[in-house]
């Protein structure tokens, strides 16, 4: 179930970059927008739900939910930056890197236990990764370098997900997060808001929107799984998003694309279990 719920959480991102990249493209504005945004429509639908359900504010425990939301407003910000510099499918791989950083700090920050088998898909969904995003270290993009920072913001902010749901209920942290979130971002989007171009309105507004049941999503299926495999869960959207830019944006899709993509798709069917799952029945069946 997590999982599932984690691959829609991965197409709502997916397409929160593709409508983002739109409005980029249609008006010239920084990507900040985009996040803003995101934030901006979070807070207003999550203070309405609140009000209807008649839900308290106050969280048991505000500590890791605001290490969640600081670091998740950061990554956020710069993954959304990226996308005036580069194409949606490497600001999305290379955001998407964070699973490496929640692997190596998750035994240190929170105790979590690996599974050995997920160093492997590990190899695997960097390996794809690498393959898809193709870097020139000679000459690197600029787009590419705040989208891989993105990454370590967002695999911190991932770990104290799972942290902040040990005592808080999944809307409190959301309304925090995406409240938090937009007072981060208002010093780096003021500018633009001020100069904002209007024709831009719509697809912002539904980047923004994609973003918030992305975000709802995602604290949904962590629920259900540990920080590592909701992680290599995610990068879905690195294939999500190829196939989103080539259909829609005419961005690139060769060979090379298509053989990271299948890496990365073996490496999400192994950390769904499924393959442990058939090992095992295949002995049990011997057994018999």
């Amino acid at each position: 179930m997590g999982i599932i719920i984690l691959l829609i959480s991965a197409l709502f991102f997916s397409l929160n970059s593709y409508f983002g990249k739109i409005a980029i493209n249609m008006t010239g504005m920084s990507g900040i927008v985009v996040s803003f945004s995101r934030f901006f429509i979070g807070t207003l639908g999550m203070l309405v739900y609140i009000l209807l359900k008649k839900k308290p504010f106050k969280a048991s425990n505000m500590g890791p939910i605001h290490t969640r939301a600081i670091f998740n407003s950061f990554s956020i910000l710069l993954s959304s930056a990226s996308l005036k510099y580069t194409t949606i499918i490497n600001s999305n791989m290379l955001s998407m890197t964070y699973p490496v950083f929640v692997i190596l700090l998750s035994p240190m920050l929170i105790k979590e236990k690996i599974k050995k088998s997920t160093y492997i898909y590990l190899i695997l969904i960097m390996t794809g990764s690498y393959i898809i995003a193709n870097p020139s270290f000679g000459n690197v993009n600029y787009g590419d370098l705040l989208a891989f920072i993105s990454a370590f913001s967002a695999a911190i902010s991932v770990i104290y997900l799972k942290v902040a749901q040990e005592e808080n209920e999944g809307y409190i942290i959301i309304f925090y997060v995406m409240f938090i979130g937009t007072l981060i971002n208002i010093p780096f989007v003021y500018k633009s808001l001020i100069n904002f171009d209007i024709k831009g309105l719509l697809p912002v507004f539904v980047s923004g929107l994609m973003g918030f049941l992305g975000q709802i999503f995602i604290t949904e299926g962590y629920k259900y799984v540990d920080s590592a495999t909701g992680a290599l869960v995610l990068t879905s959207r690195i294939i999500m998003s190829g196939l989103i830019g080539y259909i829609f944006l005419s961005e690139p899709l060769d060979v090379r694309i298509i053989t990271g993509m299948i890496l990365v798709i073996v490496s999400l069917i192994g950390v769904s279990g499924f393959f442990e799952k058939r090992l095992g029945s295949i002995r049990n069946k011997n057994r018999v």
